[in-house]
């Protein structure tokens, strides 16, 4: 992967890794020093151009099968008792660019994945007040940019760790980040925390929206639509070293990486320096909390100089181990094979 010149948007850091269309950047994870990615280098999403929204001019209605609609303001949701959480978030379709043959959509790279502090107040005290009806099953956001809309199952959005967020890592989240408020669904697909949310719709039966029934769905091989995307996988990749062809000394190194899973904590990762014929358990530094991902580090030293193939493999706390072949779909989803970096060893 490169690090091409395209500009990248205001108050975001120039090392962002762009995508090449202007509204995407992955994020340059070997910079990296704790679990936290700096707000600057959060990778960034659209599936429109983004809007940049007024703070003071944000509101949110919540309607549809409620009791009393509600319309609220920033204010509104800064007054209530907040709550601080680690949280990754991944883009559905991170990793894409590994899968043969090459499946539909934008092309990323690994690193459209990461981790912040999110401050904000839980969706449901807003959705008690307004009074959800017995017979609703489904939230549905509208996003500020183009009317985007994504379905959320009800009892998801209940949890207390989904959030209307105003801050990331202590500073207002940025307009390409969703800010002044965004949605964060921890665990699931990225698609779930709807940025720039202007309505939630309480709704009885299920959304069929576009990005709800038309992507975000996992279609095999044989053309047959499985799911819809939801909780993401156990996964693991490695930051450093940072891209295929990078050149290593021969003395001692720390590789490094992150782990993360929609069904759980990270359990272990193991690594192997030698295309897999032998591991080693590498030291976790978990992130702060259960909805934070987890950093993993081995301390390397090469046995002689060359090509060397340094593999990645995690295990959550359900059991999950992160698989050698991705499970191929045709939008290229989920894409969680055991990452693979081919380094070059200089002699001494």
């Amino acid at each position: 992967m490169t690090r091409a010149a395209t500009p990248p948007p205001s108050n975001k850091s120039p090392a962002l890794i762009p995508l090449g269309d202007g509204l995407n950047f992955s994020a340059p994870l070997d910079r990296v020093g704790g679990t936290l990615v700096p707000t600057a280098e959060f990778f960034v999403r659209s599936n429109n151009p983004p809007p940049v929204i007024d703070p003071a001019q944000w509101t949110l209605r919540i309607d549809g099968r409620v009791r009393t609609p509600l319309t609220i303001r920033l204010a509104d949701v800064q007054a209530r008792s907040p709550r601080t959480q680690e949280v990754w978030l991944e883009c559905a379709g991170n990793g894409r660019t590994r899968f043969d043959p090459p499946a539909e959509g934008n092309q990323w790279n690994e690193f459209a994945v990461s981790n912040a502090q999110f401050t904000g107040v839980s969706l449901s005290g807003f959705l008690d007040e307004a009074g959800v009806e017995p017979d609703a099953i489904e939230v549905v956001a509208t996003g500020a940019d183009n009317n985007f809309q994504r379905g959320l199952p009800l009892e998801v959005a209940r949890l207390p760790e989904v959030l209307l967020a105003w801050e990331m890592n202590g500073e207002p989240i940025p307009s390409v980040n969703g800010g002044p408020v965004r949605m964060i669904v921890p665990r699931w697909a990225g698609i779930a925390s709807v940025k720039w949310p202007m309505r939630l719709e309480v709704v009885d039966t299920p959304f069929r929206g576009y990005y709800n029934a038309e992507r975000y769905i996992f279609v095999d091989a044989n053309g047959t639509t499985l799911r819809s995307v939801r909780e993401l996988p156990v996964k693991s990749i490695i930051a450093s070293p940072f891209a295929d062809g990078a050149r290593v000394g021969p003395g001692t190194q720390t590789v490094f990486g992150f782990a993360w899973s929609g069904h759980g904590t990270v359990a272990r990762v193991d690594v192997s320096t030698d295309a897999g014929t032998t591991w080693s358990m590498a030291r976790l530094v978990p992130g702060s909390g259960p909805l934070a991902w987890t950093r993993w580090e081995l301390e390397w030293t090469p046995a002689a100089s060359g090509v060397v193939r340094i593999v990645a493999r995690a295990t959550d706390s359900a059991g999950n181990v992160q698989p050698a072949e991705p499970v191929w779909n045709k939008f290229g989803y989920e894409m969680n094979a055991m990452p693979i970096r081919e380094v070059i060893v200089d002699g001494s």
